[in-house]
């Protein structure tokens, strides 16, 4: 099969779960050499992507030029000096996406299939399949009305769409309920699985969380929290998402935190699994996730969480079987409270991470692939009978275990 990929939207180290993502399933589909694989990606990143997917995976890399891209020193300078407000202005952002399509165009007379790894770009292809991660631009305000604006777009134009979990599946149902005859949930592998024989040595006092530093992601309040905790550490690793990376490095630097919290910016997979390693507990104080990556590494790495207790991510601990301490992600008291429970009674929390991780170890990304595979072949034959659904876990049985 012929499959193209528009990677236009991630750039190596600086696009989070998303980027995650199309890399695994990068890798799944290299597996099978029955497909030709292209990727469409920003000129300049190249490097970056052949780090994460082998020189051997066949891939065909198209580069495309992006104006104003937030790695690059005119796009990042205008991220960090213009106000909130202007940035996400909506003559600003269709000015952005404009020009953008036009130094990507859609080629006259191209049939192929066009998966679209995020939903926020503008899906252009004749024929396109739209990976819709989460629904919280349609009801929370975390982005710009623009953006919900093109995920709109793209859901209702798309020729299928993929929900990778069931949250988000059921949201986007609720939302759309036109949209079902087209919706596939192909839930996902865990990102960063603790490898067969990873040593582990807990620091007791190592707490992580992994993440960008996006507004949604809630880090100020992990910051109040561990004030409250002098004896604890923090590392946070991820994409230093501008302003509230420099917000949280001041915030970090005060004299109740210093020399506690470090924010290491993005990390190559292996310094990634060093700090899992080491950690003793993992927290997530997200206000929104369609399911949190670092829940399901933690459970990969037998490590207790703690984590906002918000509808997604209640969805996701149950999906697992795990058992976590939840916390109002709005109060660092209880943050910190519920990280005072977890570390008082760890090797219960430990053990039913252990218990998830066996029951997520079952998914692979190549059968990911394999369900993405059904979906783009689905469209490419004109979308005869229902779409495609995983095997793994079917709309059907979304509140219960996976198989």
């Amino acid at each position: 099969m012929d499959i193209r990929i528009d990677g236009t939207a991630i750039l190596p180290g600086h696009s989070a779960g998303v980027e995650a993502f199309t890399y695994g399933l990068l890798r799944g589909l290299a597996a099978d050499r029955a497909h030709r694989i292209e990727v469409t990606i920003v000129r300049g990143t190249r490097r970056g992507w052949r780090r994460e997917v082998p020189d051997d995976a066949g891939v065909h890399w198209t580069e495309v030029r992006q104006p104003l891209r937030a790695d690059a020193p005119l796009g990042g300078g205008l991220r960090r000096v213009l106000p909130r407000q202007l940035r996400s202005a909506p003559l600003a952002h269709r000015l952005v996406t404009l020009l953008r399509s036009r130094a990507n165009p859609v080629p006259a007379g191209d049939d192929r299939v066009t998966l679209y790894p995020f939903g926020g770009v503008p899906a252009r292809a004749r024929r396109s399949v739209v990976v819709v991660h989460d629904m919280r631009r349609f009801h929370l305000r975390y982005d710009s009305a623009p953006i919900t604006e093109i995920f709109a777009r793209n859901i209702a134009e798309a020729d299928a769409l993929v929900a990778s979990w069931p949250h988000p599946y059921q949201q986007l149902l609720r939302t759309f309920p036109e949209v079902a005859a087209k919706t596939a949930l192909i839930p996902l592998p865990v990102f960063h699985a603790r490898p067969a024989e990873a040593p582990a040595e807990p620091d007791p006092g190592l707490l992580l969380y992994p993440s960008s530093t996006a507004a949604h992601k809630n880090h100020l309040n992990l910051l109040e929290a561990l004030a409250r905790l002098p004896e604890l550490r923090l590392v946070c690793p991820g994409p230093l998402v501008e302003p509230q990376a420099g917000q949280l490095t001041a915030r970090a630097g005060a004299v109740d935190l210093r020399a506690r919290v470090v924010f290491p910016g993005f990390v190559p997979v292996p310094a990634l699994e060093r700090l899992y390693a080491r950690a003793s507990a993992v927290v997530v104080p997200s206000l929104w996730e369609a399911a949190s990556g670092a829940i399901f590494e933690a459970f990969s790495w037998g490590l207790p969480v703690a984590c906002a207790d918000v509808e997604p991510l209640r969805a996701q601990v149950e999906f697992a079987g795990a058992e976590v301490c939840f916390f109002d992600p709005h109060d660092p008291e209880s943050i910190a409270a519920a990280i005072r429970r977890l570390l008082a009674d760890r090797a219960r929390y430990a053990a039913a991470s252990r218990r998830a991780a066996d029951r997520l170890a079952a998914r692979t990304w190549t059968d990911t692939a394999r369900d993405y595979v059904a979906v783009l072949d689905w469209v490419a034959g004109g979308r005869s009978g229902p779409v495609p659904q995983s095997p793994f876990l079917t709309p059907d049985a979304v509140g219960g275990n996976p198989s």
